[in-house]
């Protein structure tokens, strides 16, 4: 082998050796970007996870909410409904009393809602036809200062009656009693319905 010949093959054997490091450095560096890029992915794919969850367990919170929301309105609307229908029912015992007592408590209402002066009493025909002899009497001895009469024509009212001074009528059916006192009477109805809430 000449000199060429081995400053060639040295040169060759050099370059192949630095191409041989080359490409071990360029396998090395592509490993290692693959790792990293592996790493980041798995990074990545954690991140996607943990948020992904982190959405599922804010739409579990939020149809929890709302599930509880709607429990609470639909048990709002029952204790509604079923105080509604208390205050009903102790206004038709009213309306459905036995004669005395329905009588004695019309005499209470006239009681408090009569006044001085000339006035007129109004009860629907049922009322009229059983009414007591002496309740005009006991009228007059309940408020003495009261002139009241009561009309023997009949008046469409369902319970209760209407007091009547000149153009002022004074509303004392049971249902506009009870209208008048509803807030009143719910929230008592609700006390003893309903103790804890």
């Amino acid at each position: 082998m000449t000199g060429l010949d081995s400053i060639i093959s040295q040169i060759a054997g050099d370059g192949q050796k630095e191409a041989e490091e080359i490409l071990s450095e360029a396998k090395k560096k592509a490993e290692e970007i693959a790792e990293e890029a592996k790493a980041k992915g798995a990074e990545q794919v954690r991140a996607v996870l943990k948020d992904g969850e982190r959405r599922a367990q804010d739409i579990r919170d939020r149809a929890k909410s709302a599930a509880e929301l709607e429990q609470r309105n639909q048990m709002l609307v029952f204790k509604q409904q079923l105080i509604g229908e208390t205050v009903d029912a102790a206004r038709k015992s009213f309306e459905e009393a036995p004669d005395a007592q329905y009588f004695d408590t019309l005499l209470a209402l006239y009681t408090r809602f009569a006044r001085e002066g000339q006035g007129e009493l109004h009860l629907n025909q049922r009322d009229l036809d059983r009414l007591p002899d002496d309740f005009l009497a006991r009228m007059r001895k309940a408020v003495p200062g009261a002139q009241v009469t009561i009309s023997p024509k009949a008046h469409d009212v369902e319970s209760g009656f209407l007091l009547v001074y000149g153009g002022v009528d004074i509303n004392c059916t049971f249902r506009a009693i009870f209208e008048d006192a509803y807030e009143e009477l719910r929230d008592t109805a609700g006390k003893l319905l309903f103790p804890t809430a």
